[in-house]
């Protein structure tokens, strides 16, 4: 990213999350105002397909939610009505209090602000939403809902098939393969995407050529400066090899977005999904000291929840602190 060579950082790095073969290397640039994290060497982008054979976004969706995700859908509700505008997320005289309550949540209401990638709401006619990496479009469903035109993208061919099969518009292959016409967009949105890419400028330059003149692309990736990677090491989960080729921190993301033509307007560190990291990370130690291939299929997110708390507390001491990186960023002048 800024041109500064890198010093290898972990060796012998296995998949134990889904099994990829091969053994892998990461390495740090060893510019402290950049340190950006890679993989090095990387897999052919023409092979990476196969890093893909088991993923998240192959999971069955579970059934109909229960009472306490209904309550939680409307605590999030609330959340979203007061954070970013969605009126129409929730009515009734108790919505106040709810989003009152939501501050107690773990990861706070940023963390419930995430199900909307940020987003405020859009005016009475709607507006343009592209989600790049919708997988199954659980986003893209999300933001309908809120009153937005959506439209995806996905490279991989079972997930888009199964957004197609729930009705949403998706485009099944790259971003600049779907030929979307200039300043077709209000908001481009990527969850946990760019650090998958192999050419992110390119990418993100094209997020650039099709967003309207004030709309907004929002990016949510891991942030490599965390606590829970200093605490980790390399059993942190979201060095995830070899499919993130690139783990960045606020320094060399911010340089990322203006390298691709855009102007940074908010870019932070958030604990949304420190619960998930602290209790799959400390499951992935446990699992390399055991000499075992793979992580069992099932995560106590709860036990997560302590650490996710206190990651929030330590974000008023320490900007640099949370899992999560959050970049908002408008077509530059």
């Amino acid at each position: 990213m800024c041109g500064s060579p890198g010093a290898s950082l972990y060796d012998k790095l296995d998949d134990v999350l889904f099994g990829a073969p091969g053994s892998w290397s990461i390495s740090r640039c060893t510019n402290e105002r950049c340190g950006l994290l890679w993989l090095d060497p990387q897999p052919l982008e023409k092979d990476i397909g196969r890093a893909y054979a088991e993923y998240f976004t192959h999971a069955p969706r579970s059934g109909n939610p229960g009472l306490t995700r209904k309550a939680f859908r409307r605590l999030k509700s609330s959340a979203l009505r007061a954070q970013l505008g969605y009126r129409h997320a929730v009515s009734g005289p108790s919505w106040r209090l709810e989003a009152f309550v939501s501050h107690l949540y773990p990861g706070g209401r940023d963390a419930l602000a995430a199900s909307a990638m940020f987003v405020n709401a859009p005016g009475r006619e709607g507006g343009s939403l592209l989600d790049i990496g919708c997988g199954a479009g659980d986003l893209m469903i999300t933001m309908r809902d809120l009153g937005w035109h959506v439209t995806g993208v996905e490279t991989d061919p079972q997930a888009a098939e199964r957004a197609l099969h729930r009705g949403l518009d998706v485009r099944n292959g790259g971003l600049e393969e779907a030929r979307f016409a200039g300043a077709s967009f209000d908001a481009v949105t990527m969850a946990h995407v760019i650090e998958h890419v192999h050419d992110p400028v390119r990418l993100l330059a094209e997020c650039s050529r099709i967003l309207k003149p004030r709309g907004s692309l929002v990016i949510l990736t891991p942030n490599s400066a965390s606590w829970g990677h200093r605490h980790f090491g390399r059993n942190w989960m979201p060095l995830d090899p070899p499919r993130h080729i690139r783990v960045h921190n606020r320094n060399n993301l911010r340089r990322l977005l203006e390298a691709a033509g855009l102007a940074p307007v908010r870019v932070v560190t958030l604990a949304i999904n420190a619960n998930a990291v602290w209790s799959t990370s400390d499951e992935i130690r446990r699992t390399r000291s055991a000499g075992r291939s793979r992580i069992g299929p099932q995560r106590n997110l709860l036990a997560g929840m302590p650490s996710q708390m206190i990651e929030r507390l330590m974000l008023k001491l320490d900007p640099e602190a949370g899992e999560d990186l959050l970049a908002i960023a408008t077509r530059a002048a």
